[in-house]
C-alpha cells in the first residue's frame, strides 16, 4: 500500500478510535450522573448542559422530580424511613447486570488499584494490641482535654497528631513508691528512639528527621519518671511521646521543671502530669498576627514554638483538694538561672492557645515552694 494512502488511513482509524473512546467514557458519566440527579439538587442543576453534548445520540435530560413526588410525610415515621431508603441507595454497590462491559472492566481496574494501595499502606504496621487498658481511668482521673487519636501506654496516654508528626497533650500519673525505686534493666537506654508501630510509617518522624539540625529528641513524659519498670522507661521512648526540642533549654530549664515535678511526686505521693506543644502566634505588623514555626526532616516534623506543663498535685491525706499550676516555656534558650516561677502560667490561657480544656473543679489555692538545684522544700498552704 502507497504511503499517501498509509499515513491517511492510520491518522482516520487513530482519530475514530479517540471519538469512540470519548463517547464511552461521556456515556458512563452520563449513566452515572443520571442517577445521583435526583439526589443532589445541585448536580441536577450544575452538570445538566452534559445533555446537550449527547443530544445527537438521542439522549435528553430527566424532568426534574417536584418535591411532592418524593413522598415526604409530616409524620417522624415516614421521614426516618424515607432518610433511611435515600441512604440505603447511597450507600448501596452498582447493579452489575445494568452495566456494559466496559464499564465492569473499569470498576475492577479501580477495586485493583484501590487494593494495592491500601495494602501498600499497611505494611509493617502492626495491628493495635486488644490488652487491658483499665489503668486509663486511673491516669485520666482529671480528664481527656481532647479526644484526637488517643493512644494508650503503660503509665502515659497521648493524644496523637498526624499532620505535626508530634502528640497534642501526654498524660501521665507520677507515684511516690516508683520514684523512689530503680530497676537495674533501666540503667541502659535504648540506642534510637523507638517507632510506634501502631501509626502508620507516612504520619511519623524518624531518627533521620533528627540528624543536622539545631534541635533534639526531648520527652514530654520523662523516662526518669519510670526507673521502677523496664516497660513503662522504655515506652518513654517511643515516637509519640518525642519532641523537637531546644537543646539547651532541654538540658537546664527544661530538666529543672521535671525535677521539680519528681520532688512534687515525692512529697504529695500523687501528681498528674498533662505535657504538650503550643504554637504561639506571633506579631507580624501592628495589628497583624501570625504563627510562624520550623519544620524538620523530610516527614516535616513540626517544632513547637512553647511547651506547657499543667500539673495536678493530689495530698496524701484523702478529700484534701488537688493543686492546679500550669507553666508555659519557650522552646529557644532560657538563662539556667531563671527562676521557674517566672515562667508560671494561668490554666486558662494554656487552654486558649493550645485549644485543650484542663481540670475545672476545685482545687488548692496556691500551692508555696522554694526551689534549688540540689532540693526542694515544698510547703502545702490551704
Amino acid at each position: 500500500m502507497p504511503a499517501y494512502t498509509l499515513f491517511p488511513l492510520v491518522a482516520a482509524t487513530g482519530a475514530a478510535g479517540f471519538l469512540i473512546g470519548a463517547l464511552a467514557q461521556q456515556d458512563i458519566s452520563f449513566r452515572r450522573l443520571n442517577k445521583a440527579m435526583f439526589r443532589d439538587p445541585y448536580v441536577f442543576q450544575s452538570r445538566r448542559k452534559i445533555f446537550r453534548a449527547l443530544s445527537f445520540l438521542g439522549i435528553t435530560a430527566p424532568a426534574a422530580v417536584p418535591p411532592t413526588e418524593r413522598g415526604q410525610s409530616s409524620t417522624s415515621e415516614s421521614s426516618f424511613a424515607e432518610s433511611f431508603t435515600e441512604s440505603s441507595e447511597i450507600e448501596s454497590s452498582p447493579d452489575i447486570g445494568s452495566m456494559s462491559l466496559f464499564e465492569q472492566f473499569i470498576l475492577w481496574s479501580r477495586s485493583q488499584v484501590n487494593h494495592i494501595m491500601f495494602m501498600t499502606f499497611s505494611i509493617g504496621a502492626e495491628q493495635p494490641r486488644y490488652k487491658e487498658i483499665s489503668h486509663v481511668a486511673g491516669i485520666m482521673k482529671y480528664g481527656f482535654p481532647g479526644m484526637d487519636e488517643i493512644r494508650v501506654y503503660k503509665n502515659f496516654v497521648l493524644s496523637y497528631d498526624r499532620r505535626n508528626r508530634i502528640a497534642h497533650w501526654v498524660c501521665e500519673h507520677l507515684k511516690g513508691e516508683c520514684l523512689a525505686y530503680r530497676d537495674p534493666q533501666t540503667l541502659e537506654k535504648p540506642n534510637e528512639y523507638i517507632p510506634d508501630q501502631s501509626i502508620p510509617t507516612m504520619f511519623s518522624p524518624n531518627m533521620r528527621d533528627f540528624r543536622n539540625t539545631e534541635w533534639v529528641g526531648g520527652h514530654m513524659a520523662s523516662p526518669q519518671n519510670y526507673k521502677c519498670d523496664v516497660t513503662m522507661f522504655n515506652e518513654a521512648y517511643k515516637f509519640p511521646n518525642i519532641v523537637p526540642i531546644s537543646r539547651a533549654l532541654k538540658n537546664n530549664v527544661w530538666l529543672r521543671l521535671e525535677h521539680y515535678i519528681r520532688e512534687l511526686a515525692l512529697k504529695s505521693g500523687s501528681v498528674y502530669v498533662y505535657t504538650g506543644p503550643m504554637f504561639m502566634p506571633q506579631r507580624i505588623t501592628f495589628r497583624n498576627w501570625a504563627i510562624r514555626h520550623h519544620v524538620m526532616g523530610m516527614n516535616t516534623v513540626a517544632v513547637p514554638t512553647h511547651f506547657f506543663k499543667v500539673i495536678i498535685s493530689e495530698h496524701r491525706q484523702e478529700g484534701d483538694l488537688p493543686f492546679v499550676e500550669g507553666y508555659v516555656v519557650p522552646n529557644a534558650e532560657v538563662d539556667s538561672e531563671t527562676d521557674l516561677r517566672s515562667f508560671l502560667a494561668d490554666v486558662r490561657d494554656i487552654e486558649h492557645f493550645a485549644g485543650l480544656k484542663f481540670y475545672d473543679g476545685e482545687q488548692r489555692k496556691r500551692l508555696d515552694f522554694t526551689s534549688s538545684d540540689s532540693s526542694m522544700d515544698i510547703e502545702y498552704i490551704n
